[in-house]
């Protein structure tokens, strides 16, 4: 009987385990669906932001012309991991993502600032010889998702014009299709010359030309803002979508796992219940046999 007790406790531990994984499952899933919606969103802000950037450039397109690049300059990277664990190799592919890059560019580790986004991208990272000069709290809602992009923002602008840092290097997961995702870099600071030019050349979508009262400096660093502010978006948003198909994958292979430890407990409970049983019918057969043998003396 305690060993049938004892599979009993089994059984009722994975049963609870299984309840939670497939909660867990649904949550992931309403998520990435969240997510998705919210980068169509973004694309159309997006969107805007590049007719902002184009009118701008029309009246002054000698900006555009490509200084010379600092050798040896200064590079800040921030990379988006996760706060919590259960997300398979999403941490680990972001972090190997970064190495990959920084050793790619030679780049010097003393002329070289790292933050951070979530404890276990951090934890990664400290385990492959990196220390994060800093770290961002990790928006435990998408309500909190502005205060985190704030702060962010904040310390881009710092590195800009207090550290003189002179790129700025995103890293990140990104969905490719369905769940399957994939590293992402993008290179925030400066904006890109190439993408620049490219709205320049784009054909003005309406007949009417924009007018403006403020001076163009004051706009265009205006729009400048909103491109750090979108693009940091887009990165979390990514991210966060990246996570939870991670999760999701991670949490199929946990049901999956549960159900075939739920099928054995139960073989087992069912086998040691008919040795049981079976020991309990000996042993009247036995007691009736001795019974029967006690009459005839």
């Amino acid at each position: 009987m305690q060993m049938l007790e004892a599979i009993q406790r089994k059984i009722r531990g994975a049963q609870d385990l299984y309840s939670v994984v497939k909660t867990m499952k649904a949550l992931a899933a309403v998520n990435i669906h969240y997510h998705e919606r919210a980068v169509e969103a973004i694309t159309e802000y997006h969107q805007s932001i590049e007719i902002g950037f184009q009118a701008l450039l029309k009246e002054k397109p000698e900006i555009l012309k490509k200084p010379k690049l600092k050798d040896g300059g200064r590079m800040g990277v921030v990379i988006f991991g996760s706060q919590r664990g259960m997300v398979g190799k999403f941490n680990v592919m972001v972090a190997n993502s970064f190495m990959e890059w920084e050793k790619a560019k030679a780049v010097d580790y003393v002329q070289l600032k790292i933050a951070v986004i979530g404890e276990r991208v951090e934890e990664q990272l400290k385990e492959i010889g990196y220390e994060p000069a800093g770290e961002i709290d990790f928006p435990e809602s998408r309500y909190n998702l502005n205060s985190a992009i704030q702060e962010l923002l904040v310390l881009v602008e710092s590195w800009r014009f207090r550290e003189k840092i002179d790129d700025i290097y995103l890293f990140y997961n990104k969905l490719k299709r369905g769940v399957i995702f994939e590293p992402f870099q993008f290179h925030l600071f400066p904006l890109d010359p190439e993408w620049l030019q490219e709205l320049t050349l784009r054909k003005w979508p309406t007949a009417n030309l924009p007018l403006y009262t403020l001076s163009w400096d004051q706009l265009f660093y205006s729009f400048i803002h909103q491109f750090f502010y979108i693009s940091l978006y887009r990165a979390f948003i990514e991210s966060m979508a990246s996570e939870n198909a991670s999760r999701l994958v991670a949490m199929q292979k946990a049901e999956e796992n549960i159900e075939e430890r739920l099928e054995n407990l139960n073989s087992q409970f069912n086998r040691q219940r008919q040795n049981a049983i079976t020991e309990e019918l000996l042993d009247i057969v036995a007691g009736f046999e001795a019974l029967s043998r006690g009459r005839f003396y």
